[in-house]
């Protein structure tokens, strides 16, 4: 009950505060605080500027501050899922994390979008998994005006679709679309992220421009995306000179912080069984890009049609199990307070 009534006490506090999108956060607000974004259909129109297909677009975010902190303090963007904003972004991950003294910004990417969820069609033109980046990159913009947070400091964590932008913004090339005058995510959390089984990589000429940190669920339990793939990405950027580490938590299912609850979806839109990549050109006339394959086949992939039609393929509608893990829970919580460099 106390959790509860907890709940409720942040989500009072985050919607008591709503206006005109921001520019800035000079004038330290929190609570409910709208900023600009984009609408942008896909990666290959985001990285290579293509603005007759990119819109403005108006999103909120939920700030909590820690109460008495003294000083500037660290920040964590949460990206959500494919579910939209869920409860334990507000009562595990900021009711976590105030007490420990970083603040939270809880991004919607969702709702001003008029969606509810995307778990069964990951690809909806409402929302783009290249837009979410943009979001995320958006709301470090604004959070590093905040004088009570540490530009230096902002961290940025996104659990299942919310994976995606968690990961991309670490690199330049996804980076150069949204300016955020210079500010930069201290390090990136894809916590059981849908972005191994198709990757965009930008890691060919760039480094990472801070630690990328995976928490994957455990790799039997697991009916969204193949933790196999996701350990063998993460070493290959590793390999390569990125400042990037795994770990699998044993025994989770995915979304595993999600309280005490267990169920199962019976209509998610799910890659498991995909095993694609390519290498971004972020210069018009890139076409698909270079090295595209799938890997399942071993097939090389030369046009647009050949990728999409690989991912229909391997993309299809599955049930797929979710649930809470109170230990495994805890243990996420400890280990992404020590990659903050916070006890």
């Amino acid at each position: 009950m106390k959790r509860i009534l907890a709940t409720i006490a942040i989500f009072a506090s985050a919607i008591a505060a709503t206006g005109a999108p921001l520019d800035n956060l000079k004038e330290g607000q929190t609570g409910r605080i709208e900023f600009q974004s984009i609408n942008v259909p896909d990666y290959w129109q985001y990285v290579r500027g293509n603005t007759a297909n990119t819109t403005q677009q108006t999103v909120t975010g939920d700030l909590l501050m820690p109460k008495n902190a003294s000083g500037k303090v660290p920040a964590l963007v949460i990206m959500h899922g494919s579910a939209g904003v869920e409860p334990w972004a507000y009562d595990l991950w900021a009711a976590r994390l105030n007490p420990a003294g970083a603040a939270v910004f809880v991004v919607d990417s969702f709702k001003p979008r008029g969606i509810d969820s995307t778990s069964s069609n990951q690809f909806t033109s409402k929302v783009s998994i290249a837009a979410q980046t943009a979001d995320a990159l958006n709301a470090l913009r604004v959070l590093a005006t905040h004088p009570q947070i540490d530009a230096n400091r902002i961290y940025v964590i996104g659990m299942s679709r919310g994976g995606n932008p968690a990961f991309y913004s670490a690199w330049p090339m996804y980076q150069r679309p949204v300016n955020t005058n210079g500010a930069k995510f201290a390090g990136h959390i894809p916590m059981y992220p849908g972005m191994c089984n198709i990757r965009y990589r930008a890691d060919a000429t760039d480094k990472a421009t801070a630690p990328i940190f995976f928490a994957l669920p455990d790799r039997d339990k697991e009916d969204f995306q193949d933790v196999a793939v996701c350990e063998r990405y993460a070493q290959e950027l590793a390999a390569a000179g990125n400042a990037v580490t795994s770990k699998e938590y044993k025994g989770t299912y995915h979304a595993w912080d999600g309280g005490a609850r267990r169920f199962r979806y019976e209509n998610s839109h799910v890659g498991k069984t995909c095993d694609m990549e390519l290498e971004m050109i972020d210069v018009a006339g890139g076409g698909l890009g270079r090295n595209a394959k799938d890997l399942k086949t071993g097939k090389q992939l030369t046009s647009f049609a050949e990728w999409d039609a690989a991912i229909n393929r391997c993309m299809g509608m599955h049930s797929a199990a979710l649930g809470g893990n109170a230990t495994q829970t805890d243990a996420v919580v400890a280990d992404v307070l020590k990659f903050m460099d916070l006890k």
